[in-house]
């Protein structure tokens, strides 16, 4: 008659790998019911596993002491020298932005003084920029023609009251009874006189071009600072070329 009970080992039959202690196993349901129970048990009271520890590159640092100072990252520079390669963003809270460019502005001149200026200020440290221009050889200020030859005359007596002598009232051509006010070589004189004849209370007068068109030679120096820029002044006067300020 076989044995009800189970064999001795057989609380791990179900994990164990042996057939034969499988086979051993099979018996009379009240044995196999004692046979769970006593694995469940040991399931039950199974001791715990030890925790792994930690992976040393994987720790965490621990956190950072009210007070302490900052320590510097890595691949950023250390000790006595680190200040000099610090790079500073110029959007930082402390830093003054860099100075921006003074642009000067030169009257057209003709290529040969212009080229002669060109060198003078790139020797006195400016950045020249040159665009080539399609000049009048002179500008002529004058008053529109009036309705009538009476209103011409009236006019010209009034310029020659405000102090400009040398007027006078054009006889044909497509400004027949304009008024003749001056003609000038350079734009920038013309209107200087426009500007000063109307502070004496004389208005309406035009600038417009006159005699045939040349190519001439505009020239823009770029300094660094407004110190730089100041030598504008007495080099632009040695080729008779006003500075300006850029448009």
């Amino acid at each position: 008659m076989p044995n009800s009970a189970a064999p001795i080992g057989c609380g791990s039959c179900r994990w164990s790998g042996s057939a034969r202690r499988r086979r051993a196993c099979r018996g009379p349901p009240q044995a196999r019911r004692a046979h769970r129970r006593s694995s469940s048990r040991r399931r039950r009271f199974r001791s715990p596993r030890p925790r792994r520890s930690r992976h040393p590159c994987r720790s965490r640092s621990p956190p950072p002491q009210p007070g302490a100072a900052p320590q510097p990252g890595p691949g950023l520079p250390q000790g006595p020298g680190a200040a000099a390669g610090r790079i500073s963003s110029p959007f930082a809270p402390g830093v003054t932005a860099l100075p921006a460019e003074v642009c000067v502005a030169f009257a057209a001149l003709d290529e040969q003084r212009a080229g002669r200026l060109r060198e003078a200020l790139q020797a006195a440290g400016a950045r020249v920029v040159s665009t080539r221009v399609e000049q009048p050889s002179g500008y002529l200020v004058y008053v529109p023609p009036p309705p009538t030859r009476a209103d011409a005359q009236q006019r010209l007596a009034a310029l020659r009251a405000a102090g400009q002598a040398d007027v006078f009232v054009v006889q044909d051509g497509p400004l027949r009874l304009a008024i003749s006010v001056g003609l000038f070589r350079s734009e920038e004189t013309a209107r200087a006189l426009v500007t000063r004849l109307q502070q004496r209370g004389e208005t309406g007068l035009q600038i417009a071009p006159h005699g045939p068109v040349s190519v001439r030679i505009r020239l823009q120096a770029h300094w660094p600072d407004a110190a730089s820029a100041a030598a504008a002044g007495p080099i632009g006067s040695r080729f008779d070329a006003a500075p300006r300020d850029c448009d």
